[in-house]
């Protein structure tokens, strides 16, 4: 049935996905769930009638994503928290390591006196960290780096003071210094709640985590999850009338599998929880959940269900989505990311062209290095400026938009330490403008890094960027002027000047860390191009494989790509992604091309179909069912547009924990040969 089902798909025309039409108001009311996409580990906030909210994206880039709603339905992603946060081998699919199912776990977000704050954690690095901004839409974000895991951590600010809480089954408490930027030295730490999962049973598969911490009219709570055995995961709420306790417990909700997440209320009061389901190789769902009050204890749902429809809490606001088309029409200009420092590893036999800012001492050393062989020492310090510096003069525009970042790290000195990469346009030290900030930990890489443009009105007779400490007029050389190393420093173009990182739109993720070098919007005007710039043994290793989520019951991805520019052993097409993931593509082989069908649900990839292809440009399809989660993954090529074939198997999609995502949608390009290959995307369209 569903192959008669998906032929007539096949021969739909794209009109309403490809023809701009005017804003959509939302209906008055909907269907949970509210999103049927994976929106893992939400964390919502209100501010003014404006709500965010960050989700899980793992060993996606850019990570931890900025939604925005304002009536709690209709979400669309605004911003990330980060382009990249670490750059290590595994991040970057290099030497066979990778960060499947790890990466970035459960943000906390949340607004304090005018600035928001998004703190995750990361099994990979063992650390915790805490970005934080003004405008939560367009940042910049600074960072700050605690060198403990806290696992699900929360954050909460109180009178004050900031903590994070977290943990499993023994929930703890852990105080932060008042700006949130590090651990307060003998500040708060010590267990909030003991053996947290016993209200919900005595055996689980989970114990409770998941940690939401609220100070809601003077009383504190934390809402948890646990796993019971023989059951499906279930909402726990705590309760105390001060923030070390005594918390007292209950199960809040009991409704297949649906928990997680905190509370949130509306303008005029009325109170919702975001929760998630697994649901099956679509991921993790979130439904919203109505929250009333009774004896101070939150009501979850309607008679202990989650009602499956209900009124849009605010009414009037257009229709939004996560995901979409994209007719790769964003890139302006020519060229793709250039990296406009030189020598940015230090790995070159002479430092040229970076030289001393003020009074410090730079050399290369090979006794402390992030990547490479080789760092940059920077001693002898008598000011805060003192530092290392690059001349970019004459590469920088006004109003230019750049993207930057570094790794330093210091070993004498205080426990914690920001670090600021500054620029200076102009001959005078009134010019100089911090880019962006990072509180370090002392004997541990940190990275600086974000986004800076170029003032409009900037003298730009002489520019150099620079690494230093904040300014003292007084400054002490233990706490102000020590040592530190620099490796791995970048200031990229971007879209903006004639680059490409800033062209996506939104909904679009890199699977690991991009590659810039070798995609471009504007290498080919309205197309998206993927070089490859790495020999892979299959698209799992592969980098620059760009993604956006699927959705339910069901939707379907198609491309338009053209493929003279592909090398012998490329595979370059269309893929439903995940671990046990299937594709459409094109292979070639010498000089011959051919369409492909490559289904991986058994864990090894297998080709399962091949025809011959004698044209450059053709068209792939991906139609996923996840309807009462069937779970299967159908594939066609066109070679106009129009007409359609089958082609291959169907995929048995399913959720794996190695990635630990729901699958996805996935644009991809490899070489298994030979590098400088590439294939043009002229558009993905999604209905």
């Amino acid at each position: 049935m569903w192959k008669r089902i998906g032929m007539l798909l096949l021969i739909l025309p794209l009109l309403v996905i490809s023809i701009p039409v005017g804003p959509v108001s939302a209906a008055a009311t909907f269907s949970n769930p509210v999103i049927h996409a994976d929106v893992p580990d939400s964390d919502v906030i209100r501010v003014g009638n404006v709500y965010y909210m960050t989700s899980t994206t793992m060993h996606m880039n850019p990570g931890v994503p900025i939604m925005k709603s304002y009536d709690l339905v209709n979400w669309e992603i605004v911003n990330y928290v980060y382009d990249t946060y670490a750059n290590t081998d595994s991040h970057n699919l290099n030497n066979g390591q990778n960060e499947y199912g790890r990466g970035s776990w459960a943000s906390s977000l949340r607004y304090n006196n005018g600035v928001y704050y998004v703190a995750f954690s990361s099994l990979s690095t063992g650390k915790t960290y805490i970005y934080k901004t003004g405008n939560i839409e367009t940042g910049p974000w600074t960072i700050s780096t605690l060198g403990s895991y806290y696992h699900d951590a929360s954050l909460l600010f109180d009178n004050g003071r900031a903590f994070l809480v977290h943990g499993t089954d023994n929930i703890s408490i852990v105080e932060l210094n008042a700006e949130a930027t590090a651990v307060k030295a003998g500040g708060l730490n010590q267990v909030l709640i003991t053996n947290a999962s016993n209200v919900a049973g005595s055996n689980f598969i989970v114990k409770a985590e998941g940690a939401h911490i609220q100070k809601i009219n003077g009383k504190y709570y934390v809402f948890l999850i646990a796993w019971p055995t023989g059951d499906s995961r279930v909402q726990i709420t705590y309760r105390a009338d001060s923030l070390t306790g005594p918390y007292t417990g209950r199960v809040v909700l009991r409704d297949s599998g649906i928990a997680q997440g905190g509370i949130v209320d509306t303008a005029t009061g009325s109170w919702y929880a975001l929760l998630f389901r697994d649901s099956g190789a679509v991921g993790r769902i979130p439904y919203l959940v109505p929250v009333t009050w009774s004896d101070n204890w939150p009501v979850f749902g309607v008679n202990g269900k989650v009602p499956l429809t209900m009124n849009v809490p605010v009414e009037g606001y257009p229709a939004k989505k996560i995901y979409g088309s994209d007719e790769f029409n964003a890139g302006t200009g020519t060229g793709s990311v250039q990296q406009l420092l030189v020598n940015s590893g230090f790995e070159d036999a002479s430092l040229s062209p970076w030289t001393s800012n003020n009074t410090a001492t730079i050399a290369a050393t090979s006794s402390e290095f992030f990547g490479g062989s080789k760092s940059l020492l920077v001693s002898s310090r008598q000011q805060t400026a003192a530092g290392v510096k690059q001349v970019i003069t004459g590469k920088v525009t006004q109003g230019g938009v750049y993207t930057f970042s570094a790794k330093v790290k210091y070993t004498t000195g205080p426990a914690t330490k920001t670090f600021n990469f500054s620029i200076q346009n102009g001959p005078s030290y009134t010019g100089i403008s911090i880019m962006g900030s990072a509180t370090l930990t002392k004997g541990q890489w940190g990275t600086i890094q974000g986004t800076y443009t170029v003032p409009a009105n900037a003298d730009l007779s002489q520019t150099f960027v620079f690494l230093e400490t904040p300014y003292s007029s007084n400054p002490d050389p233990a706490n102000d002027l020590m040592d530190f190393y620099v490796d791995d420093v970048s200031f990229n173009t971007t879209a903006a000047t004639g680059g490409t990182s800033t062209g996506l739109a939104k909904f679009w993720q890199w699977n690991h860390n991009p590659d810039p070098a070798n995609w471009s919007l504007t290498q080919r005007s309205g197309f998206m191009r993927l070089t490859t710039g790495k020999v892979s043994p299959s698209l799992l290793e592969a980098r620059n494989t760009l993604t956006q989520r699927t959705f339910g019951p069901k939707s379907t991805g198609t491309v338009a790509m053209e493929t003279a520019g592909m090398k012998d052993g490329d595979y370059a097409g269309l893929a439903a992604f995940q671990a046990r993931y299937g594709f459409v593509s094109v292979k070639l082989s010498g000089n011959a091309k051919s369409i492909v069908m490559a289904n991986a649900s058994s864990g090894t990839m297998t080709e399962v179909a091949s025809v011959p292809l004698n044209q450059n440009r053709v068209y792939f399809r991906v139609m996923c069912d996840f309807t009462n989660q069937t779970d299967k993954a159908y594939f066609a090529y066109s070679l106009d547009g129009t007409n359609w074939t089958t082609i291959g198997n169907t995929l048995q999609m399913s959720y794996t924990l190695p990635h630990f995502m729901g699958y996805r949608f996935a644009l991809f390009n490899y070489a298994t040969k030979s590098t400088g290959g590439f294939v043009d995307f002229d558009y993905f369209r999604v209905e």
